[in-house]
């Protein structure tokens, strides 16, 4: 069901964003609501964050600039929104210097240090593009490929943060020789000629994990030339805060805050829509992947798909796959975005080849930051985490594993404007009575509480999802560390703090606040609190519904609501989702022109696509999802409710008008006698069907030649009274050599076509398995003895052919029904005969025949299309 959100009432609903403010350095804040003053940290600008406003195209760089002093030495923290062009603006002050190093100022050595090592090529890229000769440039992917190339010549170095700081990665015990002889060298030049070094920390909420204090140590190999920090990012954390006080310790102690007003552009917004689907597992077949990328290519879209997991990205690019040979079908080469490492390594040093290309369709898991996506005519699929994903302890997100500050930054790799479709699971329950702490109004709560609801999870979670600000993080963080970590084992922290006898023995200090805040705080947040992170799915439709996202406004969301089913009261459920759902115009409508199996089709799959179905046999079980013919209960009352309510007074079967709000069993009895009925009025010479509805009219013909044979081979005893009677197991020549071949024909074609047969709704098919074909013929005999005949429960003995044998009393045989009044799911889905012949003859009536009325259409269409 998709439901179009015009979401105005949120229209200039404030954005709100994670804030480094200048009391972040000249305080600290305890968990009793007092702070204490500290003089650490000297924030420029009489201690006080610089503001500053978009341009008309909402970019910053212009005035940006202006705040931006070259040759003095501090820290700059820059607070700017996705898609206001902060990296271009950065590229800018690094042209900035090289010009003015040109011009025979001072020299700098300039690190761009990037988080991933897939976007150090990007960077190089764009700096070549400003006008910097890639001779000044160097790129330390080249590092031990291309030996002759000398890098100490090199203004401009483009790394990664892990690098920089000598971080080996989880696998490693320490970074490699020549990275580290890399770094030695630099700095001894830089030493050496007196060249001062500049730092640029661009999506630093992505390196964060890197300045743990053992690594912190490599960047004091430049103490000595250090004059300057760039840090940049969107989305900043308290972790971030942590990291500006290491790198403002190396200017200083200077820090400048500069943050940019958070404004939306409604020209430049792309469309987001939200696909909630009730799977707990998401695959290349999770209904709702498969229907957005079949979709998106049918309308003639180019897109690429970011994914939680590298699994589900390789089963996507699997070109095996349907959706992995479409796209290969529609795109060509697919680009396989996910990591080559193994254990930490590329194989021989190799060039990488996983990164994202503009050019191509790219599917994968390593571009939900830094990279910018620009295309014409475009779709971004985001698949987040399933519901099966989150664990007792630790979540299990992926790429998304750091909380929303991901999510963010992945919705913001569209730059052009376009469509952004994220498929996620449903959020948990809402405790509304936070959303006193937002600035919404009434009206806003309201719309709020009622879009929420439509897709909210159905089983009560162990916690509500509660709204909490975002600079209300450190409060949290350093409650959970006084309170439950340090104050767990506050008096033998302080005995050991206090013991002086512990000289020379191993160091044994508990972590700091700072040291948690940096190593585990924004884990702690993502996975304790939904809307920090824990539920993904709450954060993001939060956030959709509210308009927080810069360069994205929600406009539709695609969601299945539950439906409930209870044993013993099906069709009375079914009545009301239908009257609820459907309606009378809806049923007006559609039994106008179609047959019972395109009513039937239309109902099925409209609740299928519709809808989330829980069902419950009795009070002490738990609900259980029904899934396409998975719960045979289900599927015989719902294939009873269409009939009741196509045929209406007209249904053959009385007692189930009488009884219409009851559960009533739609026997195999009924429907293969109903199925027998309508084959027999059908010519296969003379029907232009499928080969399915062929083969399937063909079975129930040949059921029909079975059932005649054998109401042809009732006995009637001649001693005592007398009764007839069929032999509860076929005789000896019951069947000759070709009506076998056709008995085990039948069965197959039942059970390869017809969807009530093959899956086992009605109990045929378990029968047939792993049975002789003297087995088969038996159990089929059998079938054909209950369903066809009406007959006395006990069995008797007669003599037949000089034996004794078993026999069933038969009091009669069960007539065919009229089969214009029947199921009829032996034709396929179509327009009533009767509705397509008034249609004719109200088209000659009007217009002397269907070509010329055909041709008054063509001349129309072909006036207007001149007209436009």
């Amino acid at each position: 069901m998709q439901l179009e959100i015009t979401n105005s009432a949120f229209q200039d609903y404030p954005i709100e964003f994670k804030e480094i403010n200048p009391e972040d350095f000249q305080y600290i804040f305890n968990p009793d609501g007092t702070r204490e003053e500290r003089n650490c940290f000297e924030i420029e600008n009489n201690g006080e964050k610089i503001i500053i406003s978009p341009n008309e195209d909402g970019y910053i760089n212009e005035e940006l600039q202006s705040h931006i002093e070259l040759e003095h030495k501090n820290t700059v923290v820059i607070n700017a929104a996705v898609g206001q062009g902060k990296s271009y603006s950065i590229i800018q002050i690094i042209k900035r210097y090289y010009d003015a190093m040109q011009n025979g100022g001072q020299q700098y050595l300039i690190f761009v240090a990037s988080p991933f090592v897939s976007l150090v090529k990007q960077y190089y890229d764009d700096i070549v593009e400003a006008g910097i000769p890639e001779s000044q440039i160097y790129n330390y992917n080249n590092l031990g490929r291309y030996t002759e190339t000398n890098y100490l010549d090199r203004a401009i170095q483009v790394i990664t943060v892990n690098t920089l700081l000598g971080n080996p990665g989880e696998d490693g015990f320490k970074n490699s020789d020549i990275k580290r002889e890399y770094l030695n060298h630099l700095t001894t030049y830089c030493e050496e000629n007196n060249i001062k070094a500049v730092f640029i920390y661009d999506e630093l909420h992505d390196s964060f994990q890197n300045f743990k204090q053992k690594y912190i140590f490599n960047l004091w190999k430049w103490r000595n030339v250090i004059h300057k920090n760039f840090v940049l990012s969107a989305t900043y954390n308290e972790a971030s805060k942590v990291v500006i006080e290491y790198l403002a310790e190396l200017t200083d102690f200077k820090i400048q805050i500069i943050e940019s007003e958070r404004v939306r552009f409604p020209q430049k917004q792309s469309s987001l829509y939200l696909h909630y689907s009730p799977d707990n597992n998401f695959t290349s077949s999770t209904l709702e992947i498969k229907e957005l990328i079949t979709k998106l290519i049918s309308r003639g879209k180019k897109i690429d798909i970011l994914c939680y997991s590298k699994t589900l990205a390789k089963s996507l690019l699997n070109s095996r796959d349907k959706i992995g040979k479409l796209l290969v079908e529609t795109y060509g080469e697919i680009k396989d975005c996910t990591s080559e490492l193994i254990t930490n390594q590329r194989p021989e040093n190799e060039e990488p080849k996983n990164q994202f290309d503009n050019t191509k369709c790219n599917v994968g898991t390593n571009f939900k930051t830094g990279v910018s996506i620009r295309k014409e005519n475009h779709a971004f699929i985001i698949i987040l985490p399933p519901r099966s994903t989150r664990m007792w302890f630790r979540n299990k997100y992926g790429i998304f594993s750091g909380g929303i500050n991901s999510v963010i930054q992945a919705l913001a790799r569209q730059r052009n404007k376009g469509e952004i479709h994220i498929i996620l699971s449903r959020p948990d329950k809402f405790d509304f009575s936070t959303l006193k702490h937002t600035e919404m109004n009434p009206l806003q709560k309201e719309e709020f509480e009622n879009y929420y609801n439509l897709i909210t999870y159905h089983k009560d979670p162990k916690k509500l999802v509660k709204y909490i600000k975002l600079n209300r993080q450190n409060f949290f963080l350093r409650e959970f560390y006084e309170n439950k970590l340090r104050g767990n084992i506050k008096n033998e922290i302080e005995a050991i703090e206090n013991n002086l006898s512990r000289f020379n023995l191993a160091k044994l200090s508990y972590p700091t606040y700072d040291e948690f805040k940096l190593e585990n705080g924004e884990e702690f947040l993502a996975n304790e609190y939904p809307i920090f992170g824990e539920d993904i799915s709450a954060y993001l439709t939060f956030a959709a519904l509210t308009n927080q996202f810069i360069n994205c406004k929600l406009v539709g969301i695609n969601y299945k609501r539950t439906l409930f089913f209870k044993e013993g009261e099906l069709q009375e459920n079914l009545t009301q989702y239908f009257n609820r759902y459907f309606g009378e115009d809806y049923y007006n409508s559609i039994t106008t022109y179609s047959n019972f199996n395109m009513f039937y089709t239309e109902i099925r799959n409209k609740l299928f696509n519709s809808f989330t179905f829980k069902f419950k046999k009795d009070a002490n079980r738990r609900w259980e999802i029904i899934s396409s013919y998975s719960n045979k209960l289900f599927e015989n009352q719902l294939l009873r409710f269409c009939a009741i309510q196509y045929f209406q007074n007209n249904y053959y079967y009385p007692d189930d008008i009488k009884n219409k709000n009851h559960d009533i069993e739609y026997t195999r009895s009924n429907y293969f006698l109903d199925c027998i009925a309508v084959a027999r009025t059908i010519n296969l010479e003379q029907i232009d069907y499928s080969d399915e509805y062929k083969n399937k009219i063909k079975a129930y013909q040949n059921l029909d030649y079975f059932r005649t044979k054998v109401i042809n081979y009732i006995g009637t005893t001649t001693r005592g009274r007398r009764f007839n009677y069929l032999p509860i197991k076929p005789l000896s020549g019951f069947l000759n050599t070709d009506e076998t071949s056709k008995a085990l024909e039948t069965i197959d074609l039942l059970i390869e076509n017809d969807d009530f047969i093959g899956n086992n709704i009605f109990n045929f098919k378990r029968n047939f398995e792993d049975k002789t074909t003297e087995q088969k013929i038996e159990s089929f005999y059998r079938i054909l003895l209950e369903d066809f005949f009406m007959s006395l429960e006990t069995y008797k003995k007669v003599t037949i052919n000089g034996d004794r044998l078993l026999v069933k009393p038969i009091t009669a045989y069960i007539p065919l029904p009229n089969p214009s009044r029947v199921i009829n799911l032996v034709q396929p889905a179509d327009y009533d005969t009767n509705y397509l012949e008034q249609y004719s003859r109200c088209i000659s009536e009007l217009y002397g025949s269907e070509e010329t009325y055909q041709n008054i259409i063509n001349e129309a269409l072909k006036n207007l299309n001149q007209e436009n």
